[in-house]
């Protein structure tokens, strides 16, 4: 399935093997996200091509890439509910770092809340890293709030992560 969302600003579309290339700089734009997640600053494509195989084998997953101006400006990962899990998950937010804090993020998770509302979900979780104040900041300006704690592999680490969830408003 082919998924376009479009925003005021953004479009979100599927991301494609071939856009990983562009997408590094997303990632290696953000060096403290990196060293949170993985122990290093920068990420490698090789790593980068293993977590889009990882993230397109869930029946229900979606790896999307955030454009702007025909330019990949970001990345979300989405799990829609499953039968093995009712929930929805938004397991990535990452923007490139001159493109944070200007809104875009926002748009994208509204984008993504709403596809999450169009097929049925009452609710949208996250995980946060326990360390990454900022990301735990942005979620809760959100409205997302904690309800857990876990330890769980992120990237290359296992560490604590803070479990955020936002109830969705109903249909009629």
């Amino acid at each position: 399935m082919s998924l376009i969302l479009t925003g005021e600003r953004l479009i979100i579309r599927e991301l494609l093997r071939e856009d990983l290339p562009d997408l590094l700089a997303t990632y290696n734009s953000n060096p403290k996200y990196n060293q949170l997640r993985n122990g290093t600053s920068t990420v490698s494509l090789a790593e980068l091509e293993a977590e889009y195989d990882a993230t397109i084998s869930i029946p229900s997953g979606h790896w999307l890439a955030i454009t702007r101006e025909g330019t990949i400006i970001g990345v979300i990962h989405i799990v829609l509910s499953s039968v093995n899990d009712p929930k929805s998950w938004i397991s990535l937010l990452l923007l490139h770092a001159d493109y944070q804090q200007q809104g875009f993020g926002k748009e994208a998770v509204t984008l993504m809340e709403s596809y999450c509302i169009h097929h049925g979900s009452e609710h949208v979780h996250h995980g946060v890293i326990a360390h990454n104040e900022p990301a735990l900041l942005f979620w809760g300006k959100l409205g997302y709030e904690q309800y857990r704690q876990v330890e769980a592999p992120v990237g290359r680490l296992t560490q604590p992560v803070l479990l955020v969830a936002k109830w969705l408003p109903r249909t009629n």
